[in-house]
């Protein structure tokens, strides 16, 4: 079995309609196909310590180990460990220097359309960037 090519606009797209939920299929699949492929000592854990707090964490780092045996080197198991933190906090910063928190009631303002919109985004990065390695490897 090989890892399946995804689309980058398929994952966009259904992570915006599903508000997010696709992201728990997502990390379910790849690690099932990434499982098949890898060794033994690069496999993911049961996919359940994925909603563990602090075990999460461990579980992760596995997940990014086996993306790493799984892309044949191309992407680092570090990097990809530490790839959501890095991106989140590059487009926090960002949204902090540009925008202003604004209290109130309307839920229409810019701002918080905007806060949705970055929040959004922060989720979508990471997993856009480890399945363009993914997909480089299953041609």
């Amino acid at each position: 079995m090989r890892l399946k090519h995804r689309s980058l606009f398929a994952i966009f797209l259904l992570n915006c309609i599903t508000f997010s939920l696709y992201q728990i299929y997502w990390f379910f699949v790849t690690k099932t196909e990434m499982n098949i492929l890898n060794s033994r000592e690069n496999k993911v854990p049961f996919f359940l310590w994925f909603f563990i707090p602090i075990i999460n964490i461990w579980w992760f780092y596995r997940f990014c180990k086996g993306m790493g045996a799984a892309t044949k080197g191309r992407l680092n198991k570090w990097l990809a460990f530490f790839a959501p933190a890095i991106i989140g906090l590059i487009i926090g910063a960002g949204y902090s220097l540009t925008t202003t928190i604004t209290l109130g009631s309307n839920y229409y303002n810019p701002t918080a359309l905007f806060s949705y919109a970055l929040s959004i985004l922060v989720a979508i990065l990471p997993i856009l960037y480890y399945q363009s390695y993914l997909n480089k490897v299953s041609r």
